[in-house]
Order: C-alpha cells, then structure tokens, then sequence
C-alpha cells in the first residue's frame, strides 16, 4: 500500500515554490539549480539577468579629434621708405664787388693847433709803461694775429693793453675781437676780460686797432685769444670819408667829424667809422668808434662824429664799412 498522502505534497511544493521565490528576491545571489520534483535542468539565471530585455548601450566613440589650425605666421614687416630730408638751404653767397673792399682808410694826420700833440712818448700823461709775460695761446682759433703795441698801467691803477688784430686768413671776418687773461706774480689767474675792435669787418691781410682795460692787480704774465667769424650773410661795401674836422671836445675826448660818402652802385646801411690815435712810434694809445643811422643811397653821403678818449698822440687813422642793404 503507498503511503504517499496529497495534502503533505502539495506541502512539499509550496515550500519550493516560497525558497525559489526568496531566492530569487534577495539581491547579489545566484540561485543553483537542484534536480527534484518539476526540475527540468534549467539554464541557471544569471545576476542582472532582470535588464536582458533592455537594448545594450551603444559604444559612443570618443570624438574624432580635430587638430588645431596650422598657424599662419604673421606678414613680414615691410619698413617705410626712409624718408629723405629736406634739402638744407644754402644762404647765397654774397656778390662780389667790383671795387676792392676797402674797411680801412687811413687818413693823414692834419691835426689843428686846438688839439694837444706831445711830443712824448705814450707812457706820457700820468701813466707808465709796464712790462708782463705773455703767454701763447696753444686754444683753437680763427686765423688771427693780435699784435701788441704797448702795456700800460693808468693813473688809476688800470691795466690798459693796446695793439692790433691782423687777418691771416682768406676770408672777411666780423666780430673781431680779443679775450684776456691774466696770471698775478702767486699764480692765480684772472679774467677773461674781451674787447671788440671797432671795424666791422676785417679782409684778409687788413689790421685793425684794438684797446683793452683789465682791474688793477699785481699781474705778472697774460694771455690774449682772438674771436670773430668768417662774414656769411652780410655783404660789408666800403665808404669814402670827406670834410674831416679835429677839435677837442672840452671833456676828455678828441672830436673827429666829417663825412661818408657811398661810392658803390647799391643802397648800404649800418656804416661805421672807427678811428684810432696812435703815438710817434705808430703804436695805438687810443680807439673809438662811432654809428652813422639809416640807408644811404649810392652817391649820396652823411655826416659822422666820432669821439676818442684823449691820450697823448701823434697822428690817427679811421676806418669806414657798411653793408649792402636789403631791397
């Protein structure tokens, strides 16, 4: 007889059916397949098996890569064409003249009676004559040569130094003049001290007279330097002078007048007469000078005083120039 009972297998079977069941509900186990009652050796379920129905991700590729653009070097750098300078303007050179520039005329001595002519020497009239070393002069220079006549010391103590300036170069010079220095008998220097000749314009080989004062001072030695720059712009013309007059002034001073006379084809301005007393010997003891104003026609002339501070002198020589004027 069996002893097999219905009710225990369907027992029997729940049981199964809950432990598949909780299994299969606990997460991260693997069930194993066991032979027994309704097994047919199923496939065992894998883990995640729940997401089998779900389409497999696709693999997105990584984007394709793009390689940055090639650099483009920057243009060449072309300079600006180098620009070229304005032409530097040249000032015309000055027209030649037909007669010879004459910016000295020496007059001869026709001195009246009314003006005092010593026949001492110039260490006359309350000063005397000093001797001192002069030191070359090796500083750059225009082609100058300063000619000293005498030395003086004044009544009032005064250092007078008188010469000339002569032009050794080939070219018309302006601004002439001398600079002086001095060294006294412990070595100390002194000075400058300048002093302009009154001509206004010096040609080549032509003197002019010049007069110097320094500060009393027990001096030893001294130096001279000459200035002045080769004419560029003016055009100096030479002057006639005429109707010459000497008188003493009263004061202190010899009065020399007259008149200057424009020989030249041209208008000229800016006239000047200089003039200079000078002993026995032809040395200079005294130079002034004097401004005529205004144009002068050609042919026409004007009239001149000229004032030199008196010393005792034995003759004078005067000097005449202008400048061709502007149209």
């Amino acid at each position: 007889m069996s002893n097999w009972k219905p009710g225990i297998a369907v027992t029997n079977l729940a049981l199964v059916a809950i432990i598949l069941l909780t299994a299969c509900s606990v997460p991260g186990t693997t069930p194993v397949a066991q032979g027994g009652i309704g097994t047919t050796g199923a496939t065992p379920v894998v883990a995640g098996a729940q997401n089998a129905n779900q389409p497999a991700a696709t693999a997105t590729p990584y984007p394709t890569y793009t390689p940055y653009p090639t650099h483009t070097p920057e243009p060449t750098y072309t300079p600006y064409p180098t620009s070229t300078p304005l032409p530097t303007a040249t000032p015309p050179a000055p027209t030649p003249t037909a007669a010879p520039l004459a910016t000295q005329v020496p007059v001869p001595a026709e001195t009246p009676a009314a003006v005092p002519i010593p026949t001492a020497s110039a260490g006359t009239s309350g000063s005397r004559v000093v001797e001192l070393r002069r030191i070359p002069d090796t500083d750059p220079a225009p082609p100058l040569t300063i000619l000293v006549d005498v030395i003086r010391i004044k009544q009032d103590g005064y250092y007078m130094i008188t010469g000339w300036v002569r032009n050794d170069g080939s070219e018309i010079y302006e601004a002439v003049g001398v600079r002086a220095s001095f060294l006294d008998d412990e070595g100390r220097g002194y000075g400058a001290v300048d002093a302009y000749c009154p001509c206004p314009f010096l040609e080549p080989g032509a003197e002019c007279p010049f007069s110097l004062e320094a500060y009393p001072h027990n001096y030893e030695a001294y130096r001279l330097h000459p200035r002045g720059q080769p004419v560029v712009y003016r055009r100096p013309a030479p002057l006639a002078v005429s109707g010459l007059d000497l008188s003493d002034d009263g004061i202190g001073n010899v009065r020399i007048t007259g008149t200057v006379v424009n020989e030249n084809e041209f208008t000229v301005a800016e006239a000047t007469v200089a003039g200079a007393l000078m002993d026995d010997d032809g040395r200079v003891v005294s130079v002034g000078w004097t401004l005529v104003l205004g144009d002068i026609l050609p042919g026409d002339s004007k009239p001149f005083d000229l004032l030199i501070h008196y010393e005792p002198y034995a003759r004078y020589q005067l000097y005449a120039a202008a400048t061709q004027s502007h149209p």
